[in-house]
């Protein structure tokens, strides 16, 4: 049992946790660290401070990636500022099953100079209600799934 032999038969299943997070971001484990729902893994390499990230061979993929993009185009596909954060975010994505994007209106149809990933290995799509439909149609053609926040 995880959490000591005192406890109530059935209680580990009540607590297991909702959503497994693993990330490169020691930002988003410190804003997810007290939830108890989610479990935590924080993926080493070396840590870079303009990122807020870290990059390396040691931080991998998971089943849903979730995927900060510097730039989102239906022609480039997803793109990154930095080459090593790029190579650390390609390598994620070949590793996951599938790949969520969260962006932000003023980095849709725009690209950055590293490539991360196509744009038809866009799993889901999370945008602002505001978003532009003409770019939302391409991404759906791509095979992404729209999802408004």
């Amino acid at each position: 049992m995880r959490h000591g032999a005192a406890e109530q038969p059935g209680a580990e299943e009540a607590r297991a946790p909702e959503l497994t997070v693993a990330t490169n971001s020691p930002g988003v484990a410190s804003a997810l660290a007290d939830l108890p729902l989610v479990e935590l893994f924080v993926l080493g390499g070396r840590y870079v401070r303009d990122l807020g990230t870290c990059v390396g061979g040691d931080t991998l993929g998971a089943d849903l990636f979730f995927l900060g993009s510097c730039g989102l185009d239906a022609s480039r596909g997803v793109t990154a500022f930095d080459s090593a954060e790029a190579e650390v975010k390609r390598a994620m994505a070949g590793n996951s099953a599938g790949i969520v994007i969260v962006v932000t209106n003023d980095k849709l149809a725009t690209a950055a100079p590293y490539r991360v990933a196509a744009p038809d290995a866009i799993s889901h799509l999370v945008v602002d209600k505001t978003a532009p439909s003409p770019i939302l149609a391409d991404f759906e053609r791509l095979g992404a799934e729209i999802h408004f926040a």
